[in-house]
């Protein structure tokens, strides 16, 4: 399944979009996560495809120059959800603790090397 978002789509007046340019591609985003959230408590497992580039996609599919793609994603029975995410999983990533990515009233640099 591959999720596109079209900014030309409902004119330039469009609810969000007059003051956050990028409102229509985060409501985009969002729409596909409630999708990932629905399909995971269908017992479906959804994959989100990253390693490729926007202009295969849009040649591969024939989506007009106007419309980005936003989430290539493989949806289909699953047998079992891991409790560990991939990137843990994996070794791509550290899981950090949630205290490092919340911020109260001030964003903060994290005391791991990076943002936080």
């Amino acid at each position: 399944m591959v999720v596109t978002y079209d900014p030309t789509r409902g004119g330039p007046a469009v609810l969000g979009r007059h003051a956050t340019t990028d409102a229509g591609l985060y409501s985009t985003c969002l729409a596909f996560q409630n999708l990932w959230l629905a399909a995971t408590a269908e017992g479906l497992g959804v994959g989100w495809v990253s390693y490729y580039r926007e202009e295969f996609l849009r040649d591969l599919l024939s989506i007009p120059a106007t419309v980005r793609p936003v989430a290539w994603l493989c949806l289909g029975p699953a047998s079992r959800l891991q409790q560990t995410p991939d990137l843990e999983r994996f070794g791509w990533r550290d899981r950090r603790p949630l205290a490092e990515a919340v911020h109260e009233e001030r964003h903060r640099t994290s005391t791991r090397g990076g943002q936080a």
